[in-house]
């Protein structure tokens, strides 16, 4: 059995979440063959923001966990009254749209606070994300040297989001290209756009991606993926210093989604990934952008 250090740099904080179930029956049955093809319970919705926070605590424990990075909390108040908690065991990054008239203000204020990065997701945004309106809050996080994770391509299960401005990760070239001290950070491989994330990754020295969630967008790509040749491939471009390990989870009773980190591990083996490279995306990689290591 392999040993491993483990930071969870994906999750979501699931106050406020909601199980109402889709009115569209194409769309349920997506979703439940998605809960049976990963064995995962139907989510239960829990309100209380305690009884969230303790069995995110415990779930940190049982897997052990190094760190939690919650990247949503339903608010960045929320976010600090979970991050205070725990103080020991969670990270949290600010997250609230880019847009906003005082985004800029609002980021920094949360970091001054406490909180170690930005999480946006972008087709939720209605403003290109390299227009020069947004540039205070990029000024803000190179100030501060945050890492800033940015949804890009299909957004939401089956049913969401397939088409927006924001929705191709090379949205954000010049942006890191002239912000050079932020680590952005690609999450899902890309998101089914590979080519995209790669040619953003080879010409951005500063851009990362992360191998969160169920990576369910594989299945309908026009060519043959899998995890393997996705990290195979993501190896050769950009070397394993830049992938860093995600869950994406959120919601009980499934809690901290181990079956993800069993395919990620079995996948990073097989296609020869040394020990030092399996830790340093399981573990060493956020660890210095977030500033636990040196």
């Amino acid at each position: 059995m392999i040993s491993v250090r483990l930071i969870d740099s994906h999750v979501h904080f699931p106050v406020g979440f909601s199980t109402k179930e889709d009115i569209d029956p194409w769309i349920k049955r997506e979703k439940e063959k998605w809960l049976k093809a990963w064995n995962f319970p139907q989510a239960i919705q829990i309100d209380d923001f305690d009884t969230l926070s303790e069995l995110w605590y415990k779930e940190s424990i049982e897997h052990d966990l190094t760190k939690v990075i919650f990247v949503t909390a339903n608010g960045n108040e929320n976010m600090l009254r979970l991050i205070l908690k725990h103080p020991e065991r969670f990270i949290g990054y600010a997250h609230h749209d880019p847009s906003n008239k005082n985004a800029a203000d609002e980021l920094e204020e949360y970091l001054k606070k406490g909180l170690k990065g930005y999480k946006i997701l972008g087709p939720a945004v209605n403003v290109p994300l390299n227009d020069k309106s947004l540039y205070p809050v990029w000024e803000v996080a190179n100030g501060y040297e945050i890492p800033v994770l940015i949804h890009f391509g299909i957004m939401g299960a089956a049913g969401g989001i397939a088409y927006h401005v924001n929705i191709n990760p090379l949205i954000i070239h010049d942006v890191a290209k002239a912000f050079k001290r932020i680590k952005f950070i690609v999450p899902h491989f890309g998101c089914g756009y590979v080519f995209e994330t790669l040619n953003l990754c080879w010409a951005c020295p500063n851009v990362l991606i992360d191998t969160s969630g169920s990576n369910q967008w594989m299945r309908w790509m026009p060519y043959e993926l899998n995890l393997e040749i996705l990290f195979r491939k993501y190896r050769e471009t950009i070397g394993a210093e830049r992938i860093i390990f995600g869950t994406d989870s959120s919601w009980f009773p499934r809690g901290f989604c181990k079956a993800y980190l069993d395919e990620q591990i079995r996948a990073m083996i097989n296609v020869g990934y040394s020990d030092d490279e399996i830790d340093r995306v399981l573990y060493l990689n956020i660890a210095e952008i977030t500033g636990l290591v040196e």
